[in-house]
């Protein structure tokens, strides 16, 4: 029987010698796009900060990989007035090549440890969004 590199199936070597092969000491890379998880970091391990939208406080995450600054459409009924509320729908890309559609925007005054902000928030369904609010780097604009 003869022997053949078990990779290439070449009658001239064994795997061990294969040119093809992988060796070792190169890093194997995902061969599509899909993101993999790393550590998980639940809701309960995150820092939330408490920022004052008008007459209101509430719960929002600081994402500093995020260009834009988000709240849920069910706070956003309640803190602004509608005449100041640009119905421009807006699609948002994520990790992973899903969208989310933008209900609108406006343009609010918030306070955080004091400082007054004043930012434009992008309103999102209630069920695309875990956390009251997340505050992008648009604040830094």
């Amino acid at each position: 029987m003869l022997r053949k590199c078990f990779n290439c199936h070449s009658p001239n070597y064994l795997n061990y010698n294969c040119p093809k092969a992988k060796k070792e000491s190169e890093h194997a890379r995902p061969s599509n796009s899909e993101v993999q998880t790393c550590s998980v970091i639940t809701q309960k391990e995150l820092h939330l900060k408490a920022i004052a939208l008008g007459e209101k406080t509430i719960s929002s995450l600081i994402d500093t990989e995020s260009s834009v600054s988000l709240i849920r459409e069910d706070l956003s009924t309640k803190t602004v007035d509608q005449q100041k509320f640009s119905k421009k729908c807006n699609i948002l890309f994520r990790i992973g090549k899903s969208q989310v559609l933008t209900k609108g925007t406006f343009k609010h005054d918030l306070v955080i440890d004091k400082d007054r902000y004043s930012l434009t928030w992008y309103v999102v369904s209630t069920k695309h969004l875990n956390f009251e609010a997340m505050i992008g780097t648009n604040i830094l604009e």
